[in-house]
């Protein structure tokens, strides 16, 4: 049989259509059962599932709290003093890397303002911190910045990152399948892959934080374990010129909320319409005045 042009590309047309039909129809059968291994569906022949390990699974949620970090990087110094702490905080091993917390080094003239994109930040190069803070330069510090619109929660298959109505973006490590679709997500590479089994030295081990296994993805937690008992987050804590702040903004009397109140602040990638809880002021003076 004889086929014309148009009844050629008809039938292609819609054994293609077929094709998408049944693996959507596979993939509809297949989230259906990830669902329910995890407790969203029911199926009673399966095992419960194991208990997973999340951050924040300890801890209580307040929904009178909406955390929020003020980081004045008029006043930072690049001493990488939240970096460290962080690690030994959150049982961070050296096989990952970058650390949850980078600390960029920018030239004068690039400012807050100008709302640097995370390859431009890639770009910079960075010092020992022996040498910082260094004349005519100023320190971006980038985590997780915990958004109330955060793309890695939207495209997680598997639902292993989450928002909490404290305002933390956390992670379950038991649901976590390392697709890694959450890392292309954020504008602002927050996150991190573990690529080996984590390797801690012996003792070293914070036990109010689980230790992540091989092959999941890891981020700033805002110290979850601490701050949802009432105390700061490592990285601000120790920064020893007083440049990180946190606390509850919704919290008139809180010290973020009249930082944000009396000061001009800024968000990284405004553009990109996330919505972060990390806002960035210029305060602070670096320099002592001669």
């Amino acid at each position: 049989m004889k086929l014309g042009r148009r009844d050629f590309l008809k039938y292609t047309i819609g054994a293609g259509g077929l094709a998408l039909l049944g693996k959507y129809a596979l993939f509809s059968r297949n989230s259906t059962s990830a669902q329910a291994s995890y407790g969203v569906g029911e199926e009673p022949t399966r095992k419960p599932p194991r208990k997973e390990i999340a951050d924040g699974v300890d801890t209580v949620v307040d929904t009178n709290n909406k955390f929020a970090m003020v980081i004045d990087v008029g006043a930072c110094i690049g001493c990488r003093m939240c970096q460290w702490n962080c690690k030994a905080e959150n049982n961070i091993p050296d096989a990952i890397y970058p650390p949850w917390i980078e600390v960029f080094q920018m030239e004068n003239e690039t400012d807050m303002a100008s709302h640097p994109s995370t390859e431009e930040l890639k770009q910079r190069t960075s010092t020992s911190y022996e040498k910082s803070p260094l004349e005519g330069k100023w320190y971006l510090p980038v985590q997780c910045q915990h958004c109330d619109n955060p793309p890695c929660v939207k495209v997680c298959p598997v639902g292993a990152t989450y928002k909490d109505k404290d305002g933390l973006v956390l992670m379950n490590y038991d649901r976590c399948i390392g697709c890694r679709i959450c890392i292309v997500a954020c504008p602002y590479s927050a996150r991190r892959f573990n690529w080996l089994e984590p390797e801690l030295e012996d003792g070293k081990a914070n036990p109010l934080v689980p230790v992540r296994p091989m092959s999941v993805v890891e981020k700033c937690t805002f110290c979850v374990h601490r701050t949802r008992n009432g105390k700061l987050p490592r990285c601000v804590e120790v920064c020893p010129v007083g440049a990180r702040h946190f606390g509850n903004i919704k919290d008139t009397n809180s010290e973020v909320y009249k930082l944000l109140k009396s000061s001009r602040s800024y968000h990284l990638l405004e553009e990109a319409n996330t919505k972060p809880s990390i806002y960035y002021i210029t305060r602070g003076k670096k320099w002592p005045q001669s």
